[in-house]
């Protein structure tokens, strides 16, 4: 025979065996998921337990939907949940503390890799998958997101109000709309012009994250191209990886030494924390400063900023609630020109606006797309209340639980979707503070939760000490707010895409603003 019949019987062969090898795994997969795998007894969908592609046609195709199918598969299923091959789902409020520890001696948690690389932060704390080094970075944060540098950092976010009050009493009496969303949006991000085509492009972005789960790798890809070759491929991620590009070039002249105006700043900076600390140098590279940075902005433009576009929908939906604030507000701050003169402390002493943040917190959820926790060295214990029936969880096993899960829990949160703040009042509302999960629990909660307590406290003062509603209005207001073409649909939650996003079409909290002659 010659080589060439042998060559060609090779190939033959090669093509014929190749799908018998594919199918011969993909038979040994399927035995190995529903029968064999120590997850095999986990109830739930027998098809979430063979494939993602049960989750990816929910997040993917549905658009950000697994989130309500889960609670439905819940209902269905009982409190642990399997929902893919690999993750476990609970609806258990007192479990959650179980799944998002905090750090300890005996036990250490670590993210899933598909959860840090969506983001194309790969170098950031959040994208941290190893409990040690992410302790290490973590705790070269603290110092700038500490509660103390927060106070301290009050005149920088008065200024921004101060631009953002300006931009409200430009509008006074113009019939002009105010999008709010975008407005919040611009405080946290510190773009004090942020409108709405850059909102919209935000949220463009944001409503990638399924697919990139799937595909973390085209990060890599993207920035080895050209910006404007990347704009016409993924028109949806242009804008944050040329804010990622504007974030390293500036961080690259602080590396270099011909960016200065930072090291002269009155306050600490992320940078100061950073390369003051006691990191070794290759922490300190221009990649992971860019991408600790570029965390920073995209985390200051969304968290803060959604808590306030739910907080000041229900406030001017609400004026008993509206004006139960006002009173609080003006029993320390007399007159309006005394907004801008009380230290955050006091506004952090006032039990109505903490309950008002608080329940906005809540009811806007946060981040709600599911971030797993992995115990890689003990198995975990998880006891059924309605069977009785424990249920051990094999180590390494990523395990999760929606905050919709803990927020929206009528037993905890009567009438859950109603904004009522005098729930986090007196004995019943401290005990509720476990069960507020906004910013997650344990070690890996959020670094920046206290700078977004503190925008919130600070605007809501500023605001609503200033202007009241059409209902509530105090002899010294300067004016009063409006919603405008706006309804509960465009603060409810419709899908999740890495943060709560309302219905398609929705254009955000939307006011117009009046002065008190109008009335």
């Amino acid at each position: 025979m010659s080589n060439t019949m042998i060559a060609y019987s090779g190939i033959v062969t090669i093509y014929w065996m190749l799908p018998a090898v594919l199918v011969g795994y993909w038979t040994y997969t399927a035995i190995w998921r529903l029968y064999l795998s120590p997850l095999a007894h986990i109830p739930g969908p027998r098809l979430a337990a063979l494939t993602s592609l049960y989750e990816a046609y929910y997040d993917v195709w549905l658009g950000g939907q697994y989130a309500f199918k889960i609670i439905e598969l819940h209902k269905q299923y009982g409190p642990i949940l399997r929902i893919t091959p690999r993750e476990l789902h609970f609806a258990d409020p007192e479990f959650y503390e179980s799944i998002y520890a905090g750090y300890s001696q005996t036990r250490r948690t670590v993210r899933e890799e598909a959860f840090t690389k969506f983001i194309g932060l790969d170098h950031s704390v959040f994208s941290t998958e190893g409990h040690e080094l992410h302790r290490q970075r973590r705790a070269a944060l603290q110092p700038f997101f500490s509660m103390a540098n927060v106070r301290r950092l009050q005149p920088v976010i008065q200024e921004r109000l101060e631009a953002l009050m300006k931009r409200i009493e430009e509008h006074r009496d113009t019939q002009r709309e105010l999008n709010a969303s975008c407005m919040f949006s611009a405080l946290g991000a510190e773009a004090p012009d942020f409108d709405a085509a850059s909102r919209i492009a935000g949220l463009a972005s944001l409503k990638g994250v399924h697919l990139l789960k799937r595909i973390p790798w085209i990060f890599g890809m993207l920035d080895a191209l050209p910006a404007a070759l990347v704009g016409l491929m993924m028109p949806k991620l242009a804008s944050f990886l040329a804010q990622k590009e504007a974030v390293k070039e500036e961080v690259s002249g602080i590396i270099a030494g011909n960016n200065q105006g930072w090291q002269d700043k009155e306050h600490s900076t992320i940078f100061h924390s950073i390369l003051a600390s006691k990191l070794p140098q290759e922490e300190k590279s221009l990649v992971r400063l860019s991408d600790e940075a570029q965390l920073v902005v995209v985390a200051g433009s969304h968290t803060a900023a959604a808590v306030l576009d739910m907080i000041t929908f229900w406030l001017l939906s609400q004026p008993e609630t509206l004006r139960k604030l006002k009173e609080e507000l003006r029993s320390i701050m007399p007159s309006v020109d005394d907004v801008g003169t009380v230290p955050l402390a006091k506004l952090e002493a006032l039990p109505y606006l903490i309950a008002v943040i608080k329940e906005g917190l809540r009811i806007e959820y946060g981040l709600v797309t599911r971030s797993q926790r992995i115990d890689p060295d003990n198995a975990t214990i998880f006891k059924d209340k309605t069977t009785g029936k424990d249920w051990t969880i094999p180590a390494g096993t990523p395990m999760s639980m929606s905050p919709l899960m803990v927020h929206d829990n009528e037993g905890l949160f009567p009438n859950s979707r109603t904004f009522i703040a005098e729930r986090w009042l007196g004995d019943q509302g401290k005990g509720l503070d476990r069960y507020l999960v906004t910013f997650s629990k344990g070690s890996r909660n959020c670094v920046g939760q206290a700078l977004a307590y503190g925008e919130m406290y600070l605007a809501l003062a500023y605001i609503f000490r200033r202007y009241g509603g059409r209902d509530v209005i105090f002899d010294d207001d300067v004016g009063f707010l409006e919603l405008y073409e706006t309804n509960v649909k465009d603060v409810e939650m419709a899908a999740d895409f890495f943060m709560p996003v309302a219905e398609k079409g929705s254009l955000g909290i939307r006011l117009k603003a009046y002065n008190i002659n109008q009335n």
